[in-house]
């Protein structure tokens, strides 16, 4: 008879899963392990955002020593994939760097697919994997500007009242989204299709990336740099969500955040470089490389997310 020792059929420990999924000698993080670790990461700050009435089960911020090491695991292993030569050195550099850095954001070839060639459920899933980061986007913005001042805290807060409605409450833009996705969510139930096409390491990577910037108050630096080149690049992937849902006879009334947004992005861009970035690219070399990390980091997210999520579009049945 065959035996095994207890070494052998222990399960792997916290300390190696965190080995496999973010390896900082080289190696392939596992995809499994990656998308388990970080999708626990998603509910824990899920839960971290919960509302008043759910004060109870709210997580105390740093208490769960797993996420903090699942968190520290990450940064470090995203903090390897930018090479300190490639972030700019004095604020002057700032501007053309962040313009050549925010277009490699754009994705045009999956815009187009976007908007003449996706179904009806390539779309729809899109939208939800979407629904990872735009659901607590206000509340993002809110946490931002926390600690700033000035034109930065003017600039933010305009921003936010935008993402308000300007008080009118049925234009506030995460109610609006949720209209998107109460339809769209409806499409893919009517095809069968449940969400796990979603469940991979990208999207999580994608969702969290924002919300561990803007929930940690010493990552806000990187918040504001992730959260500007979004503003910056997000109009053409808006605009064609919309081009896409017309073509597929999508209700008007259900891609009214998406064609907002083609607008409003376009103006939050210029804006946040303005009243955001100059104030602060010039207050310390450190400072400066605190918001460019935040800003490289999320295009390298951003477009794995994008192109991961392209690729499960394309294998959905037909």
């Amino acid at each position: 008879m065959t035996t095994f020792s207890a070494e052998r059929i222990s399960a792997p420990s916290h300390g190696d899963r965190i080995s496999q999924a973010f390896p900082l000698r080289g190696g392939t993080p596992d995809p499994t392990v990656r998308e388990a670790l970080l999708s626990r990461l998603h509910a824990h700050y899920i839960e971290y955002m919960s509302g008043p009435e759910d004060f109870a089960r709210i997580p105390r911020l740093n208490a769960d020593q797993e996420i903090v090491s699942i968190e520290n695991a990450w940064l470090a292993w995203e903090d390897a994939q930018v090479a300190p030569r490639s972030l700019p050195e004095k604020g002057a550099d700032f501007h053309d760097w962040f313009l050549e850095v925010a277009a490699q954001h754009t994705q045009p070839e999956f815009c187009d697919y976007l908007a003449h060639a996706a179904t009806m459920e390539e779309m729809a899933l899109f939208f939800m994997g979407e629904e990872l980061v735009d659901s607590k986007f206000d509340d993002l913005m809110a946490m931002v500007q926390i600690g700033t001042e000035g034109h930065t805290k003017i600039t933010i807060a305009e921003n936010y009242w935008d993402e308000m409605g300007e008080g009118d409450i049925s234009r506030v833009h995460t109610r609006m989204f949720e209209h998107s996705a109460v339809y769209m969510r409806a499409r893919l139930a009517d095809a069968g299709i449940g969400r796990e096409a979603l469940l991979c390491p990208e999207a999580f990577e994608n969702a969290c990336l924002l919300l561990m910037y803007g929930i940690h108050r010493h990552l806000n630096p990187r918040a504001l740099g992730a959260m500007g080149v979004l503003e910056q690049s997000a109009s053409p992937r808006f605009q064609a969500m919309v081009d896409g849902c017309n073509r597929l006879d999508v209700p008007p009334d259900v891609i009214d955040y998406q064609r907002v947004h083609v607008h409003v992005d376009a103006d939050h861009g210029a804006e946040w470089f303005k009243g955001v970035f100059l104030p602060l690219v010039d207050r310390s070399p450190e400072l400066l490389r605190e918001i460019a990390l935040g800003v490289a980091t999320r295009v390298r997210v951003a477009n794995a997310y994008y192109g991961r999520i392209w690729d499960a579009m394309r294998k959905l049945p037909n």
